[in-house]
């Protein structure tokens, strides 16, 4: 139960030092409109990550189960986070200022998609490199966390 308790906050820790590390890489970067709504949603969802393993953290801590006005909370959250991709599909080609602007916009705009599927449909994450194709074929996706949560 340690190690699991460790684990749990280390992945709020983790998630919410990213989005430190993303607020400080956009602001030393001199990037458009474009990257700033790509930095902008990954950050939204970097942060719903960090958010959901503390509250998880502080479940097992206090061993109590997950209250219904989170799982809705979640539910909400997911299609909100799919109206903003429609959006932002569209967004970022409309506002880029330069091809450098659209290029970082869409990459990182893809890895807030990658980060999205994460938390709210699968697990992406397998073995201890946090990516391991011979345990993915094994294994095959497993439903994320949350998924399996809100499917209840």
């Amino acid at each position: 139960m340690k190690q699991f308790k460790k684990q749990l906050l280390s992945l709020a820790t983790g998630e919410l030092s990213a989005v430190i590390v993303f607020i400080f890489v956009y602001r030393l970067f001199s990037l458009g409109k474009a990257s700033f709504i790509a930095f902008s949603f990954l950050i939204f969802i970097l942060l719903q990550g960090s958010l959901y393993w503390f509250y998880r953290y502080t479940l097992v801590v206090n061993q109590k189960k997950v209250h219904s006005i989170v799982i809705r909370l979640l539910r909400t959250l997911k299609i909100l986070n799919l109206i903003a991709l429609s959006g932002i599909v569209i967004a970022i080609p409309a506002t880029r200022t330069d091809i450098k602007d659209l290029i970082v916009a869409v990459t990182i705009f893809l890895f807030g998609v990658i980060e999205y599927i994460n938390y709210y449909w699968y697990r992406l994450s397998y073995g201890k490199t946090g990516f391991n194709i011979k345990i993915l074929r094994n294994t095959g996706l497993k439903k994320s966390s949350i998924n399996k949560l809100i499917s209840k």
